[in-house]
């Protein structure tokens, strides 16, 4: 592939793009600054939204305003790239499936539930013998698919046929890389200590529950705390913990709203009974045995 999307990245200036607009719709309420970890990742991050994600006034994003205008006077044939670049590029979270190093890396789309044999030297040669996930974006041209996101954050994660199935029954339109966003940003607080007494855990569950009706209007979900609740209780999962974050889907909380609440679900998870713990949650569990 001859195309390079830093000529796109260069012309987010030249074309007067609102970029502080931009980046606080991209960033939301997170604090950016240069000394943080990630920065350079968080960047990259960033401008491929910008490229391929963010809509101007138009109702165009920036990639394909820049083929129409064709600002740099590119050859044709650089053109013809471009224009497969944006009919075939795919955001996705990718699972390993299979390495060739120095050549190429099979992967599962879980969000399309498609496979895919990408040409990549670098990453094929790191991801070789692990076995997990990243948030990616890959683009057809001239008969291959190349990766052409921003560098990924590994997850050592992988998940079931069923899980997969979900996955792929998630609105394709909340697919961005906002959603791996929240992978590179530190840590919000310290780890809160283990909450054991009876009274603290009382205390811990009603907090969770106004928290969850918070963020039950955000995401204009019509799951109630009581079905949130008789799901975490009834659950059975034998030999793939992950199945809880995909199957929660079935009562309506989506995959957008796990990925950037994880503590919640941590909490709510740890804090909650569970019909195979004998209707006690994890803390309580926890105070039985070490007191």
């Amino acid at each position: 592939m001859n195309f390079k999307l830093g000529k796109v990245v260069s012309y987010i200036i030249r074309s007067g793009t609102d970029i502080e607009k931009a980046a606080m719709e991209f960033f939301g309420k997170n604090i950016i600054y240069p000394d943080m970890p990630e920065f350079e990742n968080i960047s990259s991050l960033l401008n491929e939204w910008l490229i391929f994600d963010y809509k101007l006034a138009s109702g165009t994003t920036i990639i394909s305003d820049y083929y129409f205008k064709n600002p740099d006077n590119l050859p044709e044939y650089l053109m013809d790239e471009l224009k497969q670049i944006i009919e075939s590029s795919v955001y996705d979270l990718f699972e390993v499936e299979k390495t060739d190093p120095g050549m190429s890396v099979e992967v599962h789309g879980l969000f399309t539930g498609k496979k895919y044999k990408v040409h990549e030297k670098s990453l094929s040669l790191s991801l070789e013998d692990r076995k997990g996930c990243f948030f990616n974006r890959i683009a057809k041209v001239n008969g291959h698919y190349y990766f052409i996101g921003s560098n990924p954050a590994f997850l050592p994660m992988t998940y079931t046929d069923r899980s997969r199935k979900i996955f792929k029954s998630e609105n394709k339109e909340t697919i961005s890389p906002k959603l791996a966003l929240p992978f590179l940003l530190p840590p919000k607080s310290k780890p809160q200590r283990i909450i054991v007494t009876k009274k603290d855990i009382k205390i811990k569950r009603k907090k969770l529950q106004k928290q969850f009706e918070k963020l039950k209007e955000k995401y204009r979900i019509s799951t109630s705390f009581d079905e949130l609740k008789n799901f975490l209780f009834n659950e059975n999962y034998k030999d793939h913990f992950a199945d809880f974050y995909t199957d929660i889907t079935g009562i309506g909380i989506t995959h957008e709203m796990v990925l950037e609440n994880t503590q919640f679900f941590e909490d709510f998870w740890n804090y909650f009974p569970h019909k195979k713990l004998g209707g006690k949650c994890p803390a309580e569990k926890y105070r039985e045995v070490y007191g």
